[in-house]
């Protein structure tokens, strides 16, 4: 009797190991596992992995561990075959498909006199987060700040008769935001849409857009911006910032925060004010490429 036992515990290992086959009784000695089409060479059927939304997929808890996942990810017109590779999910099928998607977007409408600070976006992807705009400590909010509209005063460095680009930026005089791919996700930026400014006749006249991937060394991004003359609430309407173009800027995964700051200078009195002025619609706008 315990021989039988013996027999029986052994085969039952040994069966334990062996190719696992699905509408075969002959597997495949180098796989695992092999799914035939059919039993009976009459009805035949596919492979279904599991698929997901990108929101499901977002919620999967994938680790390092874990490459060579596969999920399908539900998702028209642009529905993916993904796979994980250990650190985001790279598409199969079609090959290379991106889809342009709002990031983040705010809207200044009924914002009080300067508005908060950090001020978060109205509208966020949920591939992404999201830090709200930020005065940099040099900003003040001290005057009689615009409604509508979001900024600071406070632009102007006491002292200095010539105000510059590196004079601001010593002195936290510019305004940040970052952006943070959600694990599991690829993000390449691609643009600031136009937008509009506002300042005060004693405001900063000059910007530029920077960006950083570290938070500590900042690039520019093109050339200085002259806001323009109006100092009054229509504004100085802004064309696009391109940003498909910075390679820093693309392929974006959960290991990166991009910061994106603007920098002002030109200011003649502490009271001048700057701000990112009501147009129609969302008043700041950056869009990206998912996948």
């Amino acid at each position: 009797m315990k021989f039988f036992v013996l027999i029986s515990c052994l085969l039952f290992t040994y069966s334990s190991v062996a190719q696992v086959g699905i509408n075969t009784t002959n597997p495949s000695p180098a796989a695992v596992l092999e799914v035939n089409s059919s039993s009976n060479g009459t009805d035949f059927g596919g492979f279904m992995p599991p698929r997901v939304t990108p929101t499901e997929r977002d919620a999967i808890p994938v680790t390092t561990a874990d490459e060579g996942m596969l999920v399908y990810v539900i998702n028209p017109p642009n529905s993916q075959l993904q796979i994980w590779d250990g650190s985001a999910w790279q598409t199969l099928f079609p090959q290379n498909i991106e889809f342009s998607a709002v990031l983040a977007a705010w809207e200044v409408l009924g914002v009080p006199a300067f508005g908060p600070s950090p001020f978060d976006a109205a509208t966020t992807s949920p591939s992404v987060t999201i830090g709200g705009l930020t005065r940099g400590g040099g900003l003040t909010t001290s005057g009689g700040g615009s409604n509508d509209s979001w900024g600071a005063d406070g632009w102007f460095v006491v002292g200095f008769p010539t105000q510059t680009q590196a004079l601001s930026v010593t002195n936290n005089r510019f305004v940040t935001f970052t952006i943070t791919p959600n694990f599991g996700v690829n993000v390449s930026l691609t643009t600031i849409e136009p937008y509009n400014i506002r300042r005060s006749g004693t405001g900063p006249t000059t910007g530029i857009w920077q960006y950083s991937i570290n938070g500590t060394d900042f690039f520019d991004i093109g050339t200085p911006i002259i806001w323009g003359p109006v100092t009054t609430a229509p504004g100085n309407d802004q064309s696009a910032i391109d940003l498909s173009g910075i390679a820093a800027l693309q392929n974006l995964t959960s290991t990166t925060t991009v910061t994106l700051r603007i920098v002002n200078w030109g200011a003649t009195g502490a009271g001048g004010t700057w701000y990112i002025n009501n147009i129609n619609g969302n008043d700041l706008i950056v869009k990206g490429n998912l996948r």
